[in-house]
């Protein structure tokens, strides 16, 4: 072997020494990029032909790492290293003195080859560095934005939270509100039962006996006055009288039937039915004991009148032909069932209707069976009639 073939073989050992180690140093996990670019330049000046006068440097963004004698010559072999995303690198090669000219300047081909492919190795290792540094950055601002938003979603949990127990306190005011609404209204109701019944007590206790006993000396006037002329005047007279007792008597019926509270609940409804069959032309059955157990004033006044806002429920919006009043008391409550053959209605659209403040009757009669501890059943449908119970604990 030549002189000469063994220098090249020397060249090119030095250049393959110097691609290995390379890979060797950019293998290594632990180091960091500054740590890499340093090692790399302190084995360059070796692998260039010149040893003695070769210095090197790298630069990649803010790192600039170069041998000590470093400085710019005219004796210089660059190789960019171009990444994506950002400003390239350099890798560079000074001779600090001239040499002999080769295929490159001083520098040989191999050398032109050995620094270019040191050039894509970094640029590889900067390349991964680069996506390493972007996917750190987009896990951190993930991070971040998982932080704010679970803070975000934290105080917007803490306002719900608020706002559920503000929502529970008004809901339960609002039901304390209820059952004081119920409980006045059903001291309303027994108020004005007992109201009704004293009005009723009056008119037939004082202004009904007065009319009769005006009527029984009118007709002792009348029988007294034969042949004075009067005869016609008193004969209306007595008239207007019997008309007004008569008033006296359905008035006190309407305000509180004395029947209710002398002989009972099934007494008030028999009267009731007949009273509005023959007043409202349709066919009213009444079916009730003839006896039962004694009823509070309060359970048997609030029976009576849900009754009787049914029946005219039924005259004014049904168009029924008959209804059956069914009465049944047991020895813990009673229930009564109103049950017609008129037109009938869809039960939702009741629900709807009272909602909005209509059927105010309907309403009224539900409210104050549940505020005495009793219910409201009603089942209809459209051309099917309607039936309506109505349970009380005795």
């Amino acid at each position: 072997m030549t002189q000469d073939s063994l220098h090249r073989l020397r060249e090119r050992i030095k250049e393959l020494t110097a691609l290995h180690q390379t890979a060797r140093i950019l293998q290594r996990a632990n180091a960091s990029p500054r740590e890499v670019v340093e090692r790399i330049v302190g084995i360059l000046p070796a692998a260039w032909q010149y040893p003695s006068v070769t210095e090197a440097r790298i630069q990649f963004r803010e790192w600039e790492v170069a041998t000590p004698r470093f400085s710019a010559t005219p004796w210089m072999q660059r190789a960019v290293i171009a990444v994506r995303g950002g400003p390239p690198g350099l890798i560079e090669i000074a001779y600090t003195e001239e040499r002999p000219p080769s295929d490159e300047g001083p520098f040989l081909t191999e050398e032109r080859d050995l620094i270019d492919s040191l050039a894509e190795m970094l640029r590889s290792y900067f390349q991964h560095l680069i996506a390493d540094e972007g996917l750190q950055d987009a896990h951190r601002l993930l991070e971040r934005q998982v932080k704010e938003r679970t803070e975000e979603l934290a105080r917007a949990n803490e306002q719900l939270s608020r706002r559920v127990e503000e929502y529970a306190e008004a809901q339960a005011r609002i039901e304390r509100y209820q059952d004081q609404l119920r409980q006045l209204a059903s001291q309303l109701a027994a108020v004005e039962a007992r109201e009704r019944r004293a009005i009723a007590t009056d008119l037939h206790d004082h202004i009904g006996q007065a009319l009769a006993f005006i009527k029984m000396n009118v007709a002792q006037l009348q029988a007294n006055a034969t042949f004075c002329g009067f005869e016609h005047q008193i004969a209306d007279t007595l008239v207007l009288l019997n008309q007004t007792i008569r008033y006296t008597r359905d008035l006190t019926s309407q305000i509180s039937p004395p029947v209710l509270y002398d002989l009972g609940l099934s007494a008030a409804l028999r009267w009731l039915g007949e009273n509005f069959q023959t007043t409202h032309k349709v066919v009213v059955t009444v079916e009730a004991p003839t006896a039962h157990r004694p009823l509070t004033d309060e359970v048997g006044a609030a029976a009576f009148k849900s009754v009787q806002e049914l029946l005219t429920n039924v005259v004014k919006h049904a168009g029924a032909r008959s209804i059956l009043v069914r009465l049944e008391i047991s020895a813990t409550d009673l229930s009564v069932n109103v049950t017609d053959d008129g037109s009938g209605f869809e039960v939702e659209a009741l629900h709807t209707a009272e909602s909005l403040g209509d059927h105010f009757g309907l309403f009224s009669i539900r409210e104050q069976m549940r505020c005495l501890g009793g219910g409201t059943t009603i089942v209809s449908s459209p051309g099917r009639g309607t039936r309506v119970t109505l349970t009380l604990p005795c």
